[in-house]
């Protein structure tokens, strides 16, 4: 797999940055069948789905975690909107633990996997998850069409080769006045461009092919506007680079990696989701976090 032949350049038309040529559908299917999943054993991919996917122990304390910080977020922020009915739609939905509480939490939810095993561990809860992509989904299921009062698409936007298709079928499952989640990486951001500098290391955060597209609070908020949706709501997490700019080079090193996650989840869980979502909100508007999450809802005509 040659990745001198991709660059990053900003896109002429929708102005987040993405790869360059866009890798084509054989050439990713490539990588996600011979490479992806030994790379996320060694580390060097989706450190949280490999431990989500570990079971036991480690498994339960990253769902906590997630279920207690991330979902609880989204869960307060539609709870706050006054959706009816509550129903709920996770595309990408990994192991079905946002359903999971969500369901728990009065909602009717259902997700969306690819990944098979994601899938089947998610439906060996109890969980209504399809093994099935947003178009299959939408030709097959019908009667699900524009009925759902919140859409979610966590950590999806930056791996699929075009934002505006899925955006654009993402729209027809959305009830009028329902609410689109997006969450993203937060990339070429300043702390991180800081910490880049510092460490004198190539991007980590570029991941050939997986990562095709790169955003941050600006160009997705742009991005979103140009797609006929209003951010109502944006929120960021917690900024690891702070570690690499202190003196902890995790970047290379599992071990390290996870000791310096494990502080960012010691932090998040000592503190209410009141004041974390305060600091993360904070962080938002100073364009700073690992992460984007935006809510947002279809513009009126």
């Amino acid at each position: 797999m040659d990745k001198k032949k991709f660059k990053v350049i900003k896109d002429p038309v929708h102005g987040y940055k993405r790869l360059d040529p866009i890798p084509d559908e054989s050439y990713i299917s490539d990588f996600y069948q011979n490479r992806y999943y030994a790379l996320i054993q060694k580390g060097g991919r989706a450190p949280l789905l490999r431990k989500l996917m570990s079971g036991g122990t480690v498994a339960a304390k990253e769902r906590q975690w997630l279920c207690s910080t991330l979902y609880a977020d989204i869960l307060a922020v539609l709870e706050r909107q006054e959706l009816a009915p509550k129903q709920l739609i996770d595309v990408g939905c990994g192991t079905g633990d946002l359903i999971d509480l969500m369901n728990r939490s009065g909602w009717e939810s259902i997700g969306l996997e690819l990944a098979i095993d994601s899938a089947e561990i998610a439906r060996e809860k109890g969980l209504r998850v399809y093994n099935l992509g947003i178009e299959e989904f939408l030709s097959k299921k019908p009667e699900c069409v524009s009925s759902f009062s919140a859409v979610t698409l966590l950590n999806v936007l930056e791996h699929v080769p075009s934002p505006v298709e899925l955006l654009i079928s993402a729209k027809k499952l959305l009830a009028n006045s329902g609410i689109l989640v997006i969450n993203v990486p937060n990339d070429f951001n300043e702390l991180q461009l800081s910490a880049r500098g510092i460490n004198k290391k190539d991007p980590w955060w570029i991941a050939i092919p997986d990562h095709i597209n790169y955003f941050s609070f600006d160009t997705l908020g742009s991005f979103l506007d140009q797609m006929g949706f209003q951010t109502i709501y944006s929120q960021s997490d917690f900024p690891m680079e702070l570690f690499l700019l202190m003196g902890d080079d995790y970047i290379g090193d599992p071990e390290l990696g996870g000791a310096c996650h494990q502080k960012r989840v010691n932090f998040e869980m000592a503190i209410s989701g009141d004041v974390r979502r305060r600091i993360y909100r904070a962080l938002a508007e100073a364009k700073a976090g690992r992460s984007c999450l935006m809510f947002a809802k279809l513009k009126s005509h």
